[in-house]
């Protein structure tokens, strides 16, 4: 399992190299930088999927999210990373098109397939799955398959 933490570490890092080189082309709509009035701070696990339950935890996480339309938001994780060999941090990673539905001031979230954005780019090897969540004004959770590795989130504002 050491190999797959180092294969997950080296394909971020190739394709984040890629993405430099090519310049920010960023087709979303999202801010670049978390406005404090809507960005929620919090922790994310990743399960590392080895043989010994190793869980990555990243302390001080910014997500911000913007409404898309009636059905769809988008959101962006900032400065992340996915394991402790990930050799850079990500800057942004954005994900656009993940539905929503909205009871009183609670917005809950759901997606399935949604190819996430790494430096503008789509990062296709680590399309997320069976993302589930919840907004409200004080809190955001997310969970979600990042190709076969399980996410969770929890922030506040």
């Amino acid at each position: 399992m050491n190999n797959v933490k180092k294969i997950f570490s080296l394909a971020l890092s190739a394709i984040l190299l890629l993405s430099c080189e090519n310049g920010d082309n960023n087709s979303n709509n999202l801010p670049n930088e978390p406005e404090e009035k809507s960005c929620y701070t919090g922790t994310m696990h990743v399960d590392q999927n080895d043989d010994n339950g190793t869980i990555f935890t990243q302390e001080g996480v910014e997500v911000d999210y913007e409404i898309h339309d009636a059905e769809t938001l988008n959101f962006v994780m900032h400065d992340v990373k996915f394991s402790e060999n990930m050799p850079i941090t990500l800057n942004e990673m954005v994900i656009e098109g993940v539905s929503y539905t909205k009871d009183g001031d609670v917005y809950t979230l759901s997606g399935d397939g949604i190819v996430p954005y790494v430096q503008g780019r789509p990062f296709e090897m680590y399309t997320l799955t069976q993302i589930v969540g919840t907004i409200t004004d004080d809190a955001m959770t997310l969970s979600f398959l990042c190709g076969e590795y399980p996410v969770t989130y929890e922030g506040t504002r």
